[in-house]
């Protein structure tokens, strides 16, 4: 298993294209089909899988051409019920009174 903290970020971008890289071969998917399907260049999966940053719509859109999405939440799980967000979400908005109001107190 991968020390995620132990690598730079440039490193976590670098496995990244790899695992992508692998999971298109997997696949079978060329670099110009996978292109295809996520609506990108070829030239921007080529820079994906040799560890260039690039943003993060594209990266959405791979995930979803190589149907990786339903690993979302393992990759980035959705917080757990704490009772601070429970008290956040529960407190009432306050109410900015009107000048009208104001002027008339």
């Amino acid at each position: 298993m991968q020390d995620w903290n132990q690598l730079t970020d440039f490193e976590i971008i670098a496995e990244i294209g790899v695992r992508l890289k692998a999971y298109r071969i997997l696949k079978n998917l060329t670099q110009q089909l996978l292109a295809d399907r996520s609506g990108l260049n070829r030239c921007t999966i080529r820079d994906l899988e040799n560890g260039k940053p690039l943003n993060l719509l594209s990266l959405i859109q791979v995930f979803r051409s190589l149907d990786l999405l339903s690993k979302m939440d393992d990759f980035l799980p959705g917080p757990e019920n704490s009772p601070v967000l429970a008290s956040q979400q529960i407190q009432r908005k306050r109410v900015k009174l009107s000048k009208k109001k104001v002027l008339d107190s």
